[in-house]
């Protein structure tokens, strides 16, 4: 990245652009986190990933990676004070569970309206479901909750948002990949200063594609983070397309 992209960016952020387009990708989005008592008696948050809500026109849906989940249940049996949240909203994930694909690493689960505002979020209305296929070289946004950046506090958690915006590097007929180099990443008005990328908590986190007006400039849900290679510096993702209407996994 020259320095021209580099002031472009730092303008648009002064600008509050891309301060908006973070903030719409993050409240469509949230951790899944699950605590409790461990071993030694003590209070500890487990593990968290990352989770996305979205109604497709015809159900509601909330959709992460499959291993995520499948951690979750491994914990579970393993111990006995334990609860799981969406957000904010204290859930018991296999109760909602829709399907589940361990080769696509995709899982969806039917979620309440009633704990849409409970867990601090606001649902992706995609016009139209499912949407069209992405293509090399456009811009997409990929977000999510970064395990690194967690912090537990008594019997609450903060998990900050990242986000990494990025041109789509291939596109096949199973993934999405985007590749991320450390030392060309740009992070607007904080010169001199490194973005984290230790990337794991944002399997089951959103690839947006953004779309510019008219009317509006908004985002479009495309993809789910399920694989981050720091060693290729690499983040694959599943086609949104592999979810049907109903929640399904094909």
């Amino acid at each position: 990245m020259d320095q021209r992209q580099k002031d472009g960016l730092d303008s648009l952020e002064k600008l509050g652009y891309l301060p908006e387009l973070r903030q719409l990708a993050r409240i469509m989005c949230a951790a899944i986190w699950w605590h409790g008592t461990d071993d030694e008696g003590q209070y500890r948050i487990f593990r968290n990933g990352t989770i996305c809500f979205l109604h497709t026109g015809q159900r509601l849906i909330a959709v992460t990676a499959d291993h995520v989940y499948r951690q979750y249940l491994a914990d579970k049996e393993r111990y006995r004070d334990f609860s799981c949240q969406f957000g904010g909203s204290t859930i018991v994930p296999e109760t909602y569970l829709i399907a589940r694909d361990e080769k696509l690493d995709l899982a969806t689960f039917e979620f309440p309206e009633v704990l849409v505002a409970p867990a601090n979020v606001s649902v992706h209305h995609p016009p139209k479901w499912p949407i069209d296929p992405l293509k090399v070289g456009e811009f997409v946004l990929a977000g999510g909750y970064p395990g690194i950046l967690r912090e537990a506090k008594a019997t609450v958690a903060e998990l900050p948002f990242q986000s990494l915006g990025s041109k789509v590097t291939s596109v096949t007929e199973e993934n999405i990949a985007l590749q991320f180099d450390p030392s060309d990443i740009h992070w607007p008005l904080h010169p001199g200063e490194s973005l984290n990328m230790i990337l794991g908590g944002m399997s089951g986190g959103p690839i947006f594609r953004l779309i510019e007006g008219p009317p509006v400039d908004r985002l479009e849900l495309v993809g789910f983070i399920y694989e981050h290679s720091e060693e290729y510096r690499l983040m694959f993702a599943r086609h949104a397309a592999h979810i049907q209407a109903d929640g399904k996994i094909v």
